[in-house]
């Protein structure tokens, strides 16, 4: 693993699935695939908006299943833990591994234990509620930045430079055939 933003945020998957109030509710009724898609798509627009990367961890620790990998369309990779590996143990394993790098490393979850054991790597720790709070204050910022960048003109002058509309309107004000 590789960082090649200054900021890489670390993601309990589970641990921020119960703490959520959307994503818990989904997982209590047995809708746990779609509390994990949710969740990645919660982040997506915070890390494209903070310029961070992402990885969130899933643990298997008592699923008989090998471990994983994806990167979802987003960019934001996925990680699946082998059988007998915790998130923890695993996102210890990544702070350890970033520690060298000039990279700013975040981890959120709400476990204390976690808090304590990363900041070990020189890693910052934020719960789970602090990162939903900085997920809705990104999509409100998001949200006051898009309609400034929306073009309010329709049509194919919102694509043209000056130049070629203002040749565009002076061939057809003089009846020429453009390509003839």
């Amino acid at each position: 693993m590789q960082a090649s933003s200054s900021t890489f945020l670390l993601v309990d998957g589970y641990n921020l699935i119960g703490a959520w109030p959307i994503l818990n509710r989904l997982a209590r009724r047995s809708l746990m695939e779609l509390a994990r898609l949710r969740l990645v798509e919660s982040l997506a627009n915070y890390v494209a908006f903070r310029g961070y990367r992402a990885t969130v961890v899933y643990d298997a620790y008592a699923q008989p299943t090998p471990a994983r990998q994806e990167c979802s369309p987003s960019g934001i990779e996925i990680l699946y833990t082998a059988y007998g590996e915790t998130a923890d143990s695993c996102i210890e394993r990544l702070c350890a591994q970033l520690q060298g790098d000039a990279c700013r490393v975040r981890v959120a979850t709400s476990d204390r234990v976690q808090q304590l054991v990363i900041s070990g790597y020189n890693a910052e720790w934020i719960s789970a509620e602090q990162l939903w709070e900085e997920v809705q204050q990104a999509q409100q910022q998001i949200r006051r930045i898009q309609p400034k960048r929306l073009s309010s003109k329709r049509g194919i002058d919102a694509y043209l430079d000056a130049e070629t509309l203002s040749r565009l309107n002076r061939w057809r004000l003089s009846g020429q055939d453009p390509l003839g």
